[in-house]
């Protein structure tokens, strides 16, 4: 009975051992690959985000370069303004401005438009986090650069038609409708500027953000491993301890004889 019970102590001692082994490698295992997978995708993610970056930093070229037309049209009609419309000079002089201000208000609507899908995903992405009950990086900043590419885009959206109806404006009102016309673009540009900055910021902040995340999420996944760790050595050496009591009940340590003296 008693090499029974020994026996069976080493034999389970011997297969709890091997599970608590087998538990700790599968442990770590799982953390490396969860951790590898976390940083992957937080890669991933911040790839996308430069992407998007560089992306907008060459809108950004493009619409430094209207709003410098603007201004020079805004400069030229205030100065036209300040003179008789009704001088065939002047009168030549703001036909061409007008002939010259169309393509520059259309390729300012055109990219006010373009932003527009960039102020949807900057919208989308916070309200899909707040539904998630998750927090995202500067959220006011991102809604407010994305409203404001949207009322750019409306103050830009310009008809055609209303700038040629100036060529037979009279001469008296087409500079003063010239005027208020060029500001309205001139600020919609601004506003655009304004609201495209903003936008690199919230995604400046995004990347930094997400690369604070994956650290956090990694320091957690191993501490959480070497908790797990933790248990099951814990739980070895009880089933070291089972083995060693059964190797004392299945071959009993032979009492050693004094011999007299």
């Amino acid at each position: 009975m008693r090499k029974l019970q020994g026996i069976t102590a080493v034999v389970l001692g011997t297969v709890g051992s091997l599970v608590c082994i087998a538990a700790i490698g599968l442990g770590w295992w799982t953390a490396v690959k969860t951790a590898d997978r976390v940083t992957r995708a937080a890669a991933r993610t911040d790839e996308g985000l430069a992407e998007a970056d560089a992306r907008l930093q060459q809108v950004e070229v493009r619409l430094a370069a209207i709003r410098e037309d603007l201004d020079k049209a805004r400069d030229e009609v205030e100065r036209l303004s300040t003179e008789n419309p009704e001088l065939p000079h002047v009168r030549a002089a703001i036909e061409k401005l007008i002939d010259r201000l169309i393509p520059t208000i259309d390729r300012a609507a055109a990219l006010a438009d373009s932003l527009r899908t960039v102020a949807a995903g900057l919208r989308s992405a916070v309200d899909i986090v707040d539904q998630l009950g998750g927090s995202t990086p500067s959220p006011g900043l991102a809604r407010t650069s994305a409203d404001t590419i949207d009322r750019a885009a409306e103050v830009l959206n310009i008809p055609r038609a209303r700038i040629e109806e100036l060529k037979a404006t009279q001469a008296v009102r087409v500079t003063r409708e010239l005027v208020v016309l060029v500001r309205q673009a001139a600020a919609g540009s601004e506003q655009l500027a304004k609201g495209l900055a903003d936008s690199r910021q919230a995604i400046a902040s995004a990347r930094e953000w997400t690369s604070e995340w994956s650290d956090q999420v990694v320091f957690w996944i191993y501490l959480i491993a070497v908790g797990n760790s933790l248990i099951w050595l814990w739980a070895l050496l009880g089933q070291l301890c089972l083995v060693g009591w059964g190797r004392r009940r299945w071959v009993p340590i032979p009492k050693q004889v004094i011999p007299d003296v």
